[in-house]
């Protein structure tokens, strides 16, 4: 139930590239001068994160993790009695009052230690309790989840559903009671997150009421009457995370415990979406990062001890260009995490955080199967087959599952790439088509960029013009919104085009505000890559005599 977020009349919007989308124009003030982190802030995280990691380092083993699906007894309790589920929360609850980027590395650098510890501190810290206080307005509600919070509840948040979770209604049901105090949840919910550990749940159902039905969040405590779960769930990666398949039969909710959305709009009460799209960052981005950054270091270290008849490994061309990729790679994620979390508020880069996390989980991909061949004997085998035969034990195999389930989970990639283009088609249908108007200025450009750089940058240029173009062109072939959001592989197709737009243009604007020579290497590696993958795109989306691919899929030859 994509919806795009919008801010409160009196709260303060951090520029977006989407502006440079919508118009067809790159506009480099929304882009520069690019946001760094904030050093006093940093420091102080710096040494929450060297507290945590060394803690998490001493008592998880990750290759037993994996094993044995169990994470250490009592870790849990540890980690909420410390106060790492309340990472962004006000010392008076007992948080750190960390910003929302502090918080996402600390949460990175955990999963380098173990996946599944940091995911369950994504989980309490970017879509649990701790982070829907947000969204909460004063109120009886607000004030017992603060009152939970303080007292170190452990909590989850339960939306997908055994049929899916592209439903545009739950099928979990809140029926408000006769004397209309309280509502009626039932319902079956998977892929619940800390659903098996948690005190206190929020529950996405649909409301029908007075002939409407709503959406709305329910907050369950789950020691009520009619909650239970039905089985904990064990994944190819991330082996150890607590997730669980839930059945709620007809639990009561008082009604001040319900968040509810609009009549008949199935989409998240607000600010409920835009805490969703953040979440995305912290559970799946983080890790990827951390796998990457995990690849990036690996790769050096064995080309560096490694030489192929008497000549050493990293002189070979294709070892540099993947050395060079994956390090120009780890450098564009990191920047448009940057962008979206640094200089912004809840509501706010709406775009740049429901892309970035396909950039991330598709790039740390990307990087891990790249690792793969490079390490050869030393990828595809199991660490403890490496450390029985004295090679380095580098847990390779594992990071291959994890990364893979990143792509998966918070939605699927090519599902998420079609929602991206429906929300920024539909802002232009809002608009009336409007477009780019062809007597406005082409906005300065940025100084500090290399003769290469500047070529990616006019390139940018052009692909956006193209962009707005394409889309005018669509809409107007498609006065009504349903025939063309029901083009699922176009769609698609513009979904990634933005993407790689954005991650290109803020790798440039980042490196156009850096001093530091040798990224200007990195950022053109990484644009002549987004160049290349562009140009397959482009040509896909205007391909024409494409195959009946529907026949051939109902064909009794594809079911054999």
């Amino acid at each position: 139930m994509p919806v795009r977020p919008s801010a409160s009349a009196d709260e303060p919007v951090a520029e977006s590239f989407l502006a440079s989308l919508e118009s067809g124009r790159l506009d480099w003030n929304t882009l520069l001068p690019f946001p760094v982190p904030d050093a006093a802030s940093g420091t102080v995280a710096d040494a929450l994160i060297k507290e945590i990691t060394e803690s998490v380092a001493a008592e998880v083993d990750p290759e037993r993790t994996d094993a044995t699906g169990q994470l250490p007894d009592g870790l849990i309790d540890r980690l909420r009695d410390d106060g790492w589920f309340r990472l962004r929360n006000a010392s008076a609850l007992g948080g750190h009052e960390l910003s929302d980027y502090d918080a996402f590395r600390l949460v990175e650098r955990v999963c380098a230690v173990s996946q599944p510890v940091g995911q369950t501190l994504a989980i309490q810290n970017a879509v649990g309790a701790a982070a829907l206080l947000a969204a909460l307005p004063d109120g009886p509600l607000r004030a017992k989840v603060e009152r939970r919070i303080a007292a170190g509840t452990v909590s989850a948040f339960a939306g997908t559903e055994p049929e899916g979770a592209n439903n545009a209604w739950p099928g979990t049901t809140a029926v408000p009671t006769a004397d209309g105090s309280a509502y009626l949840l039932s319902g079956e919910k998977v892929f619940t997150g800390n659903g098996d550990i948690a005190d206190l749940l929020a529950v996405l159902a649909t409301v029908p009421e007075d002939g409407h039905r709503r959406v709305g969040v329910f907050f369950v405590d789950t020691t009520d009457p009619g909650f239970r779960v039905r089985s904990r769930l064990e994944f190819m990666g991330s082996r150890g995370l607590h997730n669980a398949a839930l059945t709620l039969d007809g639990v009561r909710v008082p009604r001040e415990d319900a968040l509810l959305g609009e009549p008949d709009a199935p989409r998240f009460p607000a600010p409920v979406g835009a805490i969703a799209l953040l979440s995305a960052l912290f559970f799946n981005a983080a890790p990827a990062l951390a796998i990457a950054r995990q690849c990036q270091e690996w790769s050096s270290a064995f080309v560096a001890r490694r030489a192929v008849n008497g000549r050493p490994l990293g002189e070979y061309d294709q070892i540099q260009r993947i050395l060079a990729t994956t390090a120009a790679e780890v450098f564009a994620m990191d920047t448009v995490v940057r962008w979206s979390l640094l200089d912004s508020g809840l509501t706010d880069r709406w775009f740049e955080r429901s892309v970035t996390k396909n950039l991330c989980t598709v790039t740390a991909w990307r990087i891990v199967d790249r690792t793969m061949s490079l390490l050869g004997g030393e990828g595809f085998e199991t660490a403890r087959s490496k450390q029985r035969r004295g090679a380095e034990p580098l847990p390779l195999e594992r990071l291959f599952r994890d990364a893979r389930g990143l792509r998966v989970s918070g939605n699927i990639d090519f599902l998420l790439d079609i929602q991206s283009a429906r929300l920024l088609l539909a802002g232009r249908y809002a608009a009336a088509g409007a477009g780019a108007a062809d007597d406005v200025p082409e906005p300065a450009r940025p100084t500090g960029l290399g003769p290469a750089n500047e070529a990616h940058l006019r390139a940018a240029e052009q692909g956006l013009r193209r962009f707005e173009r394409v889309c005018r062109r669509l809409i107007a072939e498609h006065p009504r919104p349903d025939a063309l959001f029901g083009r699922q592989e176009t769609l698609r197709l513009l979904g990634r085009i933005s993407a790689e737009l954005f991650s290109m243009c803020a790798v440039l604007a980042r490196v156009a505000s850096d001093t530091d020579d040798g990224r200007q290497d990195l950022t053109d590696v990484h644009c002549t890559a987004v160049r290349h993958r562009l140009a397959g795109l482009w040509r896909r989306l205007t391909a024409t005599g494409e195959p009946d691919y529907g026949a051939v899929s109902r064909s009794p030859a594809a079911h054999h």
